[in-house]
């Protein structure tokens, strides 16, 4: 496995990580081995969230800096975000700006 590969799947399981310990994010979703994961935004419900995703998904563009992916229109994605996995930094700072935006 090439160093490149080791660094995106350590990486890749960093941000996985990290989501997993944000409330409102639920599930995460989809394979390991992509270069992104999707995850679930919850409402005050626990249920996944179109309206708080596409919230999250426009601040975190428009005014973080962060960009993300809305894919809640997608079928059996209701409430998910699609985050790439970037650098260490990059996932850690993706990461903090969604558990801000959430708490």
């Amino acid at each position: 496995m090439s160093l490149a590969v080791a660094t995106l799947n350590q990486n890749r399981k960093s941000l996985i990580n990290s989501l997993s310990q944000i409330k409102s994010v639920g599930r995460i979703m989809g394979g390991n081995h992509a270069n992104f994961v999707l995850c679930e935004i919850l409402d005050d419900q626990g249920k996944p969230s179109n309206p708080k995703a596409v919230e999250v998904y426009k601040t975190m563009a428009e005014s973080r800096g962060v960009v993300v992916r809305f894919r809640g229109s997608e079928r059996g994605c209701e409430g998910c975000l699609r985050i790439t996995v970037g650098t260490e930094e990059e996932c850690q700072e993706a990461a903090r700006q969604i558990a801000a935006l959430l708490e």
